[in-house]
């Protein structure tokens, strides 16, 4: 068994792409960031049992290391080559089972600490149940919607996964999403803005929801089930062979109401940050 290593996004895609795509709903990240223009410092690997492909992960600054597609057998191995080749990786990301095992490889390796932040559970659609009793009605955001969806970009990272507010970084997170043709999908109540919803772009006939926000004063109204529905139901209508959203696990509102508009779960990750020992 050996690890490879790809300078190329092209030499990578060509590769692990098949892999990724034998299971489109399980690799949605995966297929997402292979879908757009991959950074110069990105690390793409994959692992190869003979002359056999047995593997991939990777990784675009400063998201973690989409690590499912390793093999059990072969995280620590993988753990090692990352760890002389990218000391400084900020976390690792995907199947439970394999990303605790890489996170204890890598603590071995490097002395790290680390710290789960997110478990999430990923649902896709089975049959869509709208709901039809919530005032409103959605619309597709356009240049006005800019500022509000950058707030909310925002606001949504900071409570989900703690991360400092940056409207830079959101600016470029929803100037980035159109480039990539995701759209972001508004509910209207009263002609204002109460929820929003990205819709992205389809990966190997996929769509992902994500992320979902409703600001806390526009809560309980059903407005996050409605721009949900929403996005799906235009993701069906534009021929997506499936749609999939992901939940926290921590958050029992989300993962009750997703299910009520006809998602079902799949399967779970955990998302775990690393970090200097205390």
């Amino acid at each position: 068994m050996h690890v490879r290593f790809h300078d190329s996004a092209d030499d990578f895609r060509a590769v692990a792409g098949p892999l990724y795509r034998r299971d489109p709903v399980a690799n949605t990240i995966e297929l997402t960031v292979l879908n757009a223009e991959l950074p110069d410092d990105s690390l793409l690997l994959t692992v190869w049992q003979d002359d056999a492909l047995v593997g991939a992960a990777l990784q675009t600054p400063p998201y973690p290391l989409a690590c499912s597609m390793i093999p059990p057998h072969a995280v620590d191995a993988v753990a090692a080559e990352i760890a002389a080749a990218r000391p400084g990786l900020p976390g690792v990301r995907g199947a439970p089972e394999i990303a605790r095992a890489f996170s204890a490889a890598w603590r071995g390796l490097t002395g790290s600490a680390s710290v789960v932040t997110v478990e999430e559970r990923l649902y896709e659609l089975a049959t869509l149940l709208s709901p039809v009793t919530v005032p409103g009605e959605p619309r597709v955001a356009d240049d006005a919607d800019r500022p509000v969806l950058i707030d909310w970009t925002e606001r949504f990272f900071g409570e989900t996964f703690g991360h400092p507010r940056d409207d830079a970084a959101g600016a470029r997170f929803v100037d980035g999403a159109r480039d990539k043709g995701d759209v972001f999908v508004v509910w209207s109540d009263g002609g204002a803005p109460v929820s929003m919803a990205m819709l992205r772009a389809s990966a190997a006939g996929v769509s992902r929801i994500g992320p979902v926000f409703t600001p806390a004063q526009h809560r309980r109204h059903g407005y996050g089930s409605a721009v949900t529905a929403a996005s799906a139901a235009m993701a069906l209508d534009r021929g997506d062979d499936g749609v999939v959203l992901f939940t926290d696990l921590a958050n029992p509102t989300s993962n009750a109401i997703y299910q009520r508009i006809g998602f079902r779960p799949v399967s779970d990750s955990v998302r775990i940050e690393f970090g200097a020992l205390a």
